[in-house]
């Protein structure tokens, strides 16, 4: 069975509500409904709000389904740790990555990867892929009729709805951890 989803995160990265954040996941069909998860948190940046919307949407599959979660993003730094095995590479290091000079530095978001990775490890029957997805496409339309059409793609939708719900709670129900 092939389950699909949608993540966003967003945060602020200056004037008065620089830190602020948030993340969203959004199932067009989990397990037979619609499903979103959305929060907002403070002290954050948009990377860790990119990570904890899949994880969000990795936990969301019930421990004993046997299906590939298809994860839409559109973060490259969140797909590209899948795609390149950048993931991989970071533990096998023990959490050093090298930058384009080949100077070694601590990989960022380390408590997150951790539990991602403990996410997966627990789905025994579930295989994840990650797709990246253009950011945006509507926001800059401003003729109704063309961004109706383009809503009708399930991907621009599906991006559109995440990309709301992280934007709009960066600004409410905060949290000070992701735990």
């Amino acid at each position: 069975m092939l389950i699909e989803c949608y993540t966003d995160g967003s945060a602020c990265v200056q004037g008065v509500n620089k830190g602020k954040g948030g993340f969203a996941t959004y199932f067009p069909e989990l397990l037979g409904k619609r499903k979103a998860f959305s929060a907002g948190f403070t002290n954050t940046k948009t990377g860790r709000m990119e990570i904890t919307a899949l994880l969000y949407a990795i936990r969301a599959i019930p421990l004993s389904e046997k299906c590939t979660l298809k994860v839409h993003s559109d973060s490259e730094y969140v797909v590209k740790s899948f795609t390149e095995k950048r993931l991989e590479k970071w533990v096998s290091n023990n959490w050093i990555t090298y930058n384009y000079k080949g100077v070694a530095q601590d990989v960022k978001n380390v408590d997150l990867w951790q539990q991602v990775i403990e996410a997966l490890k627990i789905r025994v029957g579930m295989d994840i892929v990650l797709q990246h997805i253009k950011a945006h496409q509507i926001d800059k339309e401003k003729d109704p009729k063309k961004v109706k059409e383009l809503l009708k793609n399930k991907h621009i939708l599906g991006n559109s709805i995440a990309d709301r719900l992280a934007f709009y709670k960066r600004f409410e129900n905060f949290k000070v951890d992701i735990k």
